[in-house]
């Protein structure tokens, strides 16, 4: 075998080919979309505020094309699945050109799913074909509007693409599936060639043609790898939807926001996962790069369960969807929506008859309460399943799976129970504190304890082992303690990624550690306390929630100019007046905004 016919060489060469054509083909495009008037203006709906070129997944399928006629055998199945292709790029740049409904557009989506499963393309590891054919329909679908969606954001869809495509080329390489593996190379290929425009600011956007076209490309791929006739079933779940978890999570998350606040599903918006990072404060490339992390971290994990076995794949699964609840669960949080009536109301302000709330709404008004149970639902599930794998070092048997099978029920209920019962369900997350820490200690330690007494009473703790409890007790009690931290964690990490006004805090005492803490967790405060002055030399390099005493108040004017401050904050009860002076001395000729602080109350000192 010739160095060119072995299968990495090919799969080499034909993501070379991809990045290079998409290097080379992308801008003569955009000229010609310029040229045309294909540009996409700044709207209502959209988060872009400049005119940007559009069609940019013209070169993307030219692209993808080409490479494809040079490096794949061109077969019967390979020529369907390239019809395929060449019709949702197609619905996709129709839509570029004149906005289809979105009915239309389902329709079209539909029926270019039928397309690919009548190619073969489709799920077998459900032997009734009645139900295999239309899941398999729906897959495409999903994942066309998942990545449709999910390009609302310069570089966002193209590079979550490059990474998704690229794990499904690791997965098809490490199965010698070479073909497969040269679809996922030119994928890639094309999305990080086409990455060079796009990234932000972008030059170009790929458009609804380029979208559509990785949609139904990393479906497909998905699909189609060796995992898919493995004899898991878990594991056939578990490696498409981590590597496809960012866009199907963004495209779940947005759809159940709109509904809930009353939006069209499937109206333009600025309500994504992206937009409601960058509201929080991250910059544009701040913002895509912290998804694309996210995005190749649930790859690693795809990789790491196919490794693993049934019930710990699960566990895996479980936990993956616990962290994603809580990240949707902060997200929630944040205001995109209008708070004005929706256009057409017949009646605004005092005259407006209110609507009466459907069962499901009347729900969701407590769905911080029940988020916060699913959670747990979710984290002991997992806990109790990671619990045995450590204890049996990873091995399992069938007697083994039957008593977790067995106990996990009666784990759920006292668990739950006496969570609910210790007062877990009344807290505030982003305020979370060291009662509440102590609270969660109570309730898991309760929980563990009348689980094993449950056990002992119904089966005699017959084959259960009693190590096994207390890994799960101290388990449960890092992951719902952890589970409530994660919020405040996140405040601060966006506080401190988008902090805009560097601020020194003078008085190193319980006001100061107050100020501090109130700033740290307000979440959309835009302060970055660079650390504390206090007279006490004793104070002098402690550190409160971890901010540093840097000295006294002598080096007020030269920490002014090393860390170019913007605000000073005096936090003593009772400042004493030749502080003050001193303070007002420094700041007044640098244009400097001081004022003094209590832990309640921002008072001027002008």
């Amino acid at each position: 075998m010739t160095f060119l016919e072995s299968g990495f060489s090919r799969v080499g060469f034909a993501g070379l080919t991809a990045f290079f054509l998409t290097l080379l083909v992308t801008p003569i495009v955009r000229r010609i979309a310029v040229l045309s008037g294909c540009v996409d203006r700044p709207a209502h709906d959209r988060w872009g505020r400049r005119a940007i070129a559009r069609l940019g997944g013209v070169g993307m399928f030219l692209t993808f094309l080409v490479s494809a006629l040079l490096w794949l055998p061109i077969d019967r199945s390979m020529i369907s699945f390239l019809i395929g292709l060449a019709l949702v790029f197609l619905l996709g740049f129709i839509d570029d050109l004149r906005r289809i409904p979105p009915y239309t557009k389902l329709i079209g989506q539909l029926l270019i799913g039928c397309v690919m499963v009548f190619n073969g393309i489709n799920i077998t590891l459900i032997p009734m074909v009645w139900l295999a054919i239309p899941l398999s329909i729906l897959w495409f679908v999903l994942v066309m509007n998942a990545f449709n969606l999910l390009d609302n954001m310069d570089g966002l869809a193209a590079g979550v693409a490059g990474i998704a495509s690229g794990f499904c080329l690791w997965h098809a390489v490490n199965s010698q599936q070479w073909t497969v593996a040269i679809l996922a190379a030119i994928v890639s290929g094309s999305c990080l060639g086409f990455l060079r425009y796009n990234f932000p600011p972008a030059k170009i956007f790929m458009g609804d043609s380029g979208s559509h076209l990785l949609g139904l490309s990393l479906a497909a791929l998905a699909l189609m790898g060796s995992w898919h006739h493995s004899t898991q079933l878990l594991s056939i779940l578990t490696v498409p939807t981590l590597v496809l978890a960012l866009p199907i999570f963004d495209t779940c998350f947005v759809t159940i926001q709109r509904l809930m606040h009353r939006q069209h599903p499937f109206s333009g918006g600025t309500d994504h996962v992206s937009h409601r990072l960058a509201v929080l404060g991250l910059s544009a490339r701040q913002t895509v790069t912290v998804l694309y992390v996210v995005s190749a971290g649930l790859g690693l994990l795809s990789v790491v369960s196919t490794q693993m076995k049934p019930l710990a794949v699960m566990a895996l699964w479980l936990s993956v969807i616990t962290a994603l609840l809580l990240i949707g669960r902060y997200l929630a949080q944040v205001e995109v929506y209008r708070l004005e009536p929706p256009v057409g109301s017949p009646l605004t302000g005092s005259d407006a008859i209110p609507q009466k709330a459907t069962l499901i709404e009347t729900m969701l008004m407590h769905k911080r309460r029940l988020l916060e149970v699913l959670v747990d639902f979710l984290l002991i599930c997992s806990v109790y399943v990671f619990a045995h794998l450590l204890r049996f070092e990873g091995s399992w048997d069938k007697d083994l799976q039957k008593l977790v099978i067995q106990s996990l029920p009666l784990i759920l209920f006292v668990k739950l129970s006496c969570f609910a019962a210790c007062g877990l369900y009344r807290g505030l997350w982003r305020y979370v504190g060291l009662s509440d820490i102590v609270t969660v200690f109570k309730a898991t330690s309760l929980g563990s304890i009348s689980s094993a007494l449950a056990l002992l009473y119904l089966w005699r703790f017959e084959g259960y082992s009693r190590a096994v409890f207390i890994i799960d007790g101290m388990l449960t009690f890092l992951a719902v303690g952890g589970s409530r931290v994660i919020e405040r964690l996140l405040n601060e990490w966006i506080s401190g990624a988008s902090a805009q006004i560097n601020t020194l805090i003078i008085g190193a005492g319980d006001t100061g550690a107050a100020v501090l803490r109130s700033i740290k967790c307000g979440g959309m405060n835009k302060r970055r306390v660079v650390g504390f002055l206090d007279d006490s030399p004793m104070k002098h390099g402690e550190s409160i929630l971890g901010v540093f005493v840097l000295g006294n108040r002598k080096m007020l004017p030269e920490l002014v100019e090393a860390y170019h401050l913007q605000e000073i904050l005096v936090a003593i009860a009772d400042p004493p007046a030749d502080l003050l002076e001193e303070v007002r001395a420094c700041c007044q000729p640098r244009g400097l905004s001081w004022r003094t602080v209590s832990q309640s109350v921002l008072l001027s000192h002008e």
